[in-house]
């Protein structure tokens, strides 16, 4: 009797074991913790009434807050999980994917700039209604240079055209910028009014940003504000447009421009010139017309930062936190001349000289600087430049190395 006892004992420890691990196995959510109490004490908040709308986010939606939260402790705001950009992506792996070109926020991972990852009245969980969020961070002055609005520009449908988080197109555009414009416009390349403005040449397949402004402009037909002065007469550059080659420039590379802008070609003959390796007029100036001065391409921290890679890298590393005043203000051709130079680094004068027009302070050093000492490391003249970096630096003043002593301990090794 007592034998059966003890079976019928380990008969229910048994049987317990197999509910338990059933009930493991077949429900997990079972073992999860409840997170509905976080409800009680945000109730202030207003959560307990959003999560119960179909548009908030599933996981909010489901009071699964341990999706993104963590209850006890975090080294990230509000308790989450990871950094921002991280812990989106570790759901919405489609984002995550490589493009060529991505929308600043999203680079940075800072995707609650554009969404609540709660609840939001506006579609895809937008803190402000489509139209208007582009405009919190891009400004309409610089958006509009014009009271004539592009169609789509004007309803504020930007995504009509760009995408919001990335592309394989420059300015995140949905199509390749030759082609975009044709997705709408391909029946007005047929329109007699539209070929007589183009004084017969082929635009088929042309890059139509260049000459129009896709958003804004104060003059008929979207052209862009500054005109170049043969644009209405083509083929004072360009080949008749019943030739063969219509598109064709009259006289090869930098001559073409050369003939009208005299005196110029002298820049290209100096020591460091930007006429080298493939570069062109044309690589930094639109041939038509443009909405910046001198006919710019854009911006000139857009044109420069095209070819000098290494000084993009360098304003984008977080870690280099100091640059140059001028350099943040994309100022290139403040201290560096553009098309020649006989000095260092496109320098339009030797380099005590360009950088004490506006540090007058300096213009007397302690330390020996200028023609008649020398740097052992390079046997070259020592300079500004010497212990500073310009372009980029993770220490204060622009110091290449730490001023406590790392950076003198460069040249005055015995110490």
């Amino acid at each position: 009797m007592r034998q059966n006892k003890k079976l019928s004992c380990v008969s229910l420890f048994l049987l317990s074991g197999l509910i338990f691990v059933w009930t493991s196995s077949v429900c997990p959510a079972a073992n999860m913790p409840s997170y509905r109490k976080c409800i009680t004490c945000h109730e202030h908040e207003g959560l307990r009434q959003e999560t119960m709308s179909p548009d908030a986010h599933a996981p909010f939606r489901k009071q699964q807050c341990g999706s993104c939260h963590d209850p006890h402790t975090s080294n990230y705001k509000f308790l989450i999980k990871e950094e921002v950009g991280a812990l989106c992506k570790s759901c919405h792996t489609k984002r995550a994917e490589m493009q060529e070109v991505y929308h600043l926020p999203v680079e940075e991972g800072d995707c609650t700039s554009c969404h609540d990852p709660h609840f939001s009245k506006n579609k895809r969980l937008l803190i402000a209604k489509q139209g208007d969020l582009c405009f919190t961070c891009h400004e309409p002055e610089s958006i509009f240079p014009g009271d004539r609005k592009h169609g789509p520009a004007k309803q504020k449908q930007c995504l009509k055209c760009h995408y919001p988080h990335g592309s394989d197109n420059e300015w995140l555009l949905v199509e390749n910028k030759k082609k975009i414009c044709i997705t709408c416009h391909s029946k007005d390349l047929k329109d007699p009014r539209v070929i007589k403005a183009h004084r017969s040449y082929p635009v088929s397949g042309a890059d139509c940003v260049s000459c129009h402004n896709p958003h804004a402009s104060d003059k008929k037909n979207l052209t862009r504000k500054n005109e170049h002065e043969p644009f209405k007469n083509c083929t004072t550059c360009h080949n008749p447009p019943d030739s063969k080659n219509p598109l064709g420039i009259r006289k090869a590379g930098a001559k073409v421009c050369f003939d009208c802008h005299k005196g110029i070609d002298r820049d290209f003959m100096r020591i460091n010139t930007h006429i080298a390796n493939g570069m062109f007029c044309t690589n930094c100036h639109n041939p038509h017309v443009s909405d910046k001065s001198s006919l710019k391409k854009g911006n000139l921290t857009r044109i420069c930062l095209a070819c000098h890679t290494d000084s993009k890298w360098r304003m984008e590393n977080k870690k280099i936190k100091y640059q140059h005043p001028e350099r943040k203000k994309g100022k290139c051709t403040a201290c560096h001349d553009p098309h020649g130079s006989n000095f260092r680094l496109f320098f339009p004068d030797k380099e005590i000289a360009v950088c004490t027009t506006c540090h007058k302070r300096h213009a007397k050093f302690s330390h020996p600087v200028g023609d008649e000492t020398v740097d052992p490391r390079s046997r070259r003249d020592i300079t500004c430049i010497t212990c500073h970096d310009l372009m980029g630096s993770r220490y204060e003043f622009e110091l290449r190395f730490d001023r406590g002593k790392e950076l003198c301990i460069q040249c005055h090794t015995s110490y």
